[in-house]
């Protein structure tokens, strides 16, 4: 199993943080309500069992967020390894590992 952290590097409006979760297709993957902070990263974690759907789908999708960047933290609960991605722009821009 994987757990998956998407956050935004910026500070979003509650707007924006529903808009950026919406469009990175999360509510198809968490089981409880999201409710955006005022003030704050947009943020969210799930449980899920392969990891490369959601990395893809922020990926692809960030393309509507062109002046923000997202970090998602992709950790492998069986081995304890760490990819950290940098996503903006519809691209990866760094990759991590702890």
């Amino acid at each position: 199993m994987k757990t998956i952290t998407i956050e935004s590097i910026e500070v979003l409006d509650e707007e924006l943080q529903t808009e950026v979760h919406h469009t990175f297709g999360m509510e198809h993957y968490t089981d409880y309500v999201f409710k955006p902070r005022g003030g704050k990263t947009y943020s969210a974690t799930i449980v899920y069992e392969d990891s490369r759907k959601v990395i893809k789908n922020v990926e692809e999708r960030s393309v509507k967020f062109p002046d923000y960047q997202f970090r998602l933290e992709d950790l492998d609960m069986d081995t304890g390894v760490i990819k950290i991605y940098t996503i903006k722009n519809g691209s990866i821009t760094k990759i991590e590992s702890c």
